[in-house]
């Protein structure tokens, strides 16, 4: 495996571990600065913005590697409602199968971003009191 081949693999992966990070990390913030976490509040609303970018970096990567040439529609609702963009882009992408693996894969990941988050939480908690 030549160099760029690997590049993209582990850019994918710096970005998802920065999002990683931002789940665990921005309650344990928000219970240092606040005293308690909101579910909707400002730090939840910033977490989501400050996450638009590791995703998306994923997501242009992710492009790249399949040589898949997404247009602006595409590009777009990735920033703007990855939950409903990258399910549809990985069937596009990768065929019904494959896909719809990937489209699993992503559930799971989203469900680990909560875990985080809940982890997070317990730590602040821990930090706090």
């Amino acid at each position: 495996m030549t160099a760029a081949e690997t590049m993209p693999r582990t850019a994918k992966t710096y970005a998802l571990a920065i999002l990683a990070a931002i789940s665990l990390l921005g309650p344990i913030l928000e219970l240092l600065v606040t005293g308690r976490v909101e579910p909707y509040g400002n730090f939840a609303m910033a977490e989501v913005f400050v996450s638009i970018a590791p995703i998306y970096w994923w997501y242009h990567e992710d492009k790249n590697e399949m040589q898949y040439r997404a247009g602006r529609l595409m590009n777009a609702g990735v920033i703007a409602l990855a939950i409903v963009a990258l399910p549809i882009y990985f069937i596009r992408s990768r065929g019904w199968k494959r896909g719809s693996l990937f489209v699993l894969m992503f559930v799971v990941a989203v469900a680990v971003t909560f875990v985080l988050e809940w982890i997070g939480e317990e730590i602040g908690a821990m930090i706090v009191s």
